[in-house]
């Protein structure tokens, strides 16, 4: 009777710690969910403002063929990290080092300058033309781009496996 009443209390809190931290997201998973949330906005957004005539339809095609290259690498090392989730439970654990605030600003400032230049040019062009917009976005790109994709690198591909001794 004892053993029994013990295996069913064990088994319940077992139960209900893997309930607990099913609900609550780790940071690789938060931080995949802002990255991929924060370029369907920016897609949108840009659709939104060619639909209101920000953008003319060779300056829309444009914005895209910058916008959809750049979405497509970080959901596909996103979404690599979720399949790959689901397979092996343990990758959605705690990190072994927490992630530092620099990589929530860098995501944070990367999708803010570029939703601020692309508003800036659909709502405001006297302020920033079609070209300027493009120049800048380019820059941001090439330049948060390269830590944008270390980022992605050090969050999402799989670590070096250990070989046992």
């Amino acid at each position: 009777m004892a053993a029994t009443q013990a295996t069913t209390t064990t088994k319940s809190k077992v139960e209900a710690s893997s309930t607990s931290t099913a609900t609550t997201l780790s940071p690789r998973a938060r931080i995949a969910r802002q990255i991929l949330i924060y370029h369907f906005i920016l897609i949108g957004i840009s659709c939104v403002y060619y639909l209101l005539r920000g953008f003319d339809f060779e300056e829309f095609t444009s914005l895209m063929g910058i916008l959809a290259p750049v979405t497509a690498m970080y959901g596909g090392a996103v979404f690599r990290y979720i399949g790959r989730s689901i397979t092996e439970p343990n990758l959605n654990g705690k990190n072994s080092q927490p992630i530092n605030n620099m990589v929530r600003w860098l995501v944070n400032g990367h999708f803010v300058t570029v939703m601020l230049l692309i508003s800036l040019k659909a709502l405001a062009p006297n302020i920033l033309n079609f070209q300027d917009m493009t120049m800048f976005l380019t820059l941001v790109e090439s330049a948060l781009g390269v830590y944008m994709g270390n980022i992605i690198l050090a969050l999402f591909e799989p670590e070096a496996k250990k070989s046992d001794k």
